[in-house]
């Protein structure tokens, strides 16, 4: 899959977002569904992740629409990974962390990991321009970065 296809038809809601999940996943592989809502199915505003990974499983990327059901079994059997697309610092975080929550009391996942995947790959970079008092509280939380290229 290439960066051209999803220029045409992005995964997420922009080119920006699905371009740093394309780097993302052509690096990690495992199967990928993008703009999961968190409540399917439950009472509440819808609040979507800009994906979840299956590191596991098969390589490929799909939207999450008219697959929940598919999802709701994977998720109880293998790891997944919750992702937020979005620039460095608190706003991604706090995105990235009720998300996770909801996921937590209502999905019933095996295993959760929480991966923040910043826009702005000259905005932070842990050697070229670190800053250790977000990533601090990043690691308290055990939100992993990952920088785009």
């Amino acid at each position: 899959m290439s960066f051209d296809k999803i220029k045409k038809k992005p995964y997420c809601n922009s080119v920006l977002e699905s371009h740093a999940l394309e780097q993302y996943w052509n690096e990690k592989g495992g199967l990928v569904y993008t703009e999961f809502n968190t409540t399917y199915g439950f009472e509440g505003k819808m609040r979507a992740l800009d994906a979840i990974r299956f590191p596991e499983l098969e390589k490929g990327i799909f939207r999450a629409r008219h697959r929940y059901e598919e999802i709701k079994s994977l998720i109880t059997k293998y790891e997944v990974e919750l992702i937020e697309v979005l620039n460095w610092g608190f706003y991604g975080f706090g995105q990235l962390v009720g998300k996770s929550e909801i996921v937590q009391n209502h999905w019933s996942p095996k295993k959760i990991k929480k991966i923040l995947i910043t826009l702005g790959p000259n905005e932070f970079h842990p050697e070229k321009n670190p800053d250790p008092l977000t990533e601090e509280v990043f690691k308290k939380f055990e939100i992993e970065i990952f920088v785009p290229q």
